[in-house]
């Protein structure tokens, strides 16, 4: 054997024994990297598992034991009102205009004159009604508090119409609500009387409509609670007392507040306010002086069916006065011995209000007051009132409206002795009117 041969013959041995050592490292290096590539997956695993725990235990604590809620910080302030122009064209059947000029920017029961010789027809326009408010919200622990600022100029005794019907303003609304939470609220400040549910007022073109609503805004305290799905209000309002054969009207000799109670609630579409006063009636001349309390209970609320509603208020009392019908009548009379002779009284309203389409709609308002005087009052004291309000009013456009209203008023005075030739007055009056809410 050459030595070649022998050279040859080994390289091959050792070639093949390199090939069979080369397949065995190369499984055991593959087992190996497997195994660990398990263990570090079974690490991960456990980590996601200890960390999904841990989620879960901070959810549990914090449902069972929640965070108290921290109220919103800060004041939201909201502004917004009314422009509004009112058109009237008035025919009196007893004089030229109303006895006030007040009764000329609208409807005062009190101002229609009788016994006089009807007149011509009389325009005036105005926007004195146009208001301003300002409102604000703070969120507080448990709560709110809310506060309203408006003012318009109605019924303002400064400006006149000779050269730029410079009209001052006046205080409408300044109060503070606050809401203690959500079943309790304590309102201070001047709004409408807790004794006039001013959700059942109709809708109309005239700045109060009906005869026989009650009508007051004025400064109280005011406590609301909830009682189911009702709430019940406690109030104590600034006292005022008007009398016949007074020295001045109105008084303001009381040495107590006038209370009112009142109950809200509703019954699916039907809501309703049942309010009950009690109030002093005092006055103190310098010569003489006298206080009685008298008593009224109003009623009032409104059904919905579908878009359409009824609404309606029905008053009486022996204090009712300057409640109804902006003053109409007094609340007493002075006698001649000097003692307060309260006079019972009695009004309501009746209103429909009907959507012809998504942009027209009417309502009809029928409404009459009475007071039962005593036989020692004046011939010219009123007696009775009544009214008519129809108007169709249209909404081209969201916040505004433009309508016309047409207005029956009587006026009736007592007329004891008979002297008189005329104990009626009647007011007809076509009202038109811009509003654009902002």
């Amino acid at each position: 054997m050459s030595f070649t041969r022998i050279k040859t013959a080994g390289l091959s041995a050792g070639l093949a024994s390199a090939m069979m050592i080369g397949p065995v490292s190369q499984a055991a290096l593959a087992q190996s990297s497997n195994e660990e590539l398990q263990l570090r997956i079974e690490e991960l695993q456990a980590q996601v598992n200890r960390l999904a725990a841990e989620a879960e235990q901070q959810r549990r604590t914090v449902v069972e034991n929640p965070e108290p809620e921290q109220p919103q910080q800060g004041t939201q302030i909201e502004i917004g009102g009314f422009m509004k122009l009112d058109s009237e064209f008035s025919d009196y059947s007893d004089g030229n205009a109303a006895t006030a000029g007040v009764g000329e920017d609208f409807l005062v029961p009190s101002t229609i004159p009788v016994g006089g010789e009807g007149g011509d027809t009389k325009f005036n326009s105005h926007a004195k009604s146009s208001r301003l408010f300002i409102k604000s919200r703070t969120a507080v622990a448990g709560g709110e508090v809310r506060t309203h600022l408006e003012i318009d100029a109605m019924a303002g005794g400064q400006g006149d119409e000779r050269i730029s019907n410079s009209y001052a303003q006046r205080l409408r609304h300044a109060y503070v609500d606050w809401q203690m939470d959500d079943r309790r609220s304590l309102l201070a400040g001047q709004t409408w009387s807790t004794f006039f549910n001013v959700g059942a007022l109709p809708e109309g073109m005239d700045f109060v409509g009906p005869v026989g609503t009650i009508f007051e805004r004025q400064p109280q305290l005011r406590y609301s609670h909830k009682i189911g799905n009702g709430s019940l209000q406690l109030a104590a309002e600034n006292p005022a007392t008007t009398l016949y054969n007074g020295t001045e009207n109105p008084y303001d000799d009381s040495g107590t507040p006038d209370l009112v109670l009142r109950y809200n609630n509703s019954a699916g579409d039907f809501s309703y306010s049942v309010a009950s006063l009690s109030r002093e009636l005092s006055y103190d001349d310098g010569a003489d002086n006298e206080s009685v309390r008298g008593h009224a209970i109003s009623v009032s609320g409104k059904y919905q069916f579908g878009r359409d509603d009824i609404r309606f208020m029905l008053s009486s009392g022996n204090a009712l006065g300057r409640y109804m019908g902006l003053n109409g009548y007094r609340a007493g009379i002075i006698e001649a011995d000097g003692n307060i002779d309260l006079i019972d009284q009695s009004g309501g309203f009746v209103a429909l209000r009907h959507f012809w389409s998504e942009t027209w709609r009417s309502n009809l308002v029928l409404s009459a007051s009475r007071a039962d005087n005593p036989d020692t009052v004046s011939d010219t004291t009123a007696s009775a009132y009544r009214s008519m309000h129809l108007n169709l009013l249209y909404s081209p456009i969201p916040k505004m409206t433009l309508g016309g209203e047409y207005i029956l008023a009587n006026k009736e005075v007592e007329n004891t002795s008979g002297s008189l030739a005329d104990d009626e007055g009647e007011l007809q009056r076509l009202q038109f009117s811009v509003k654009y809410v902002f």
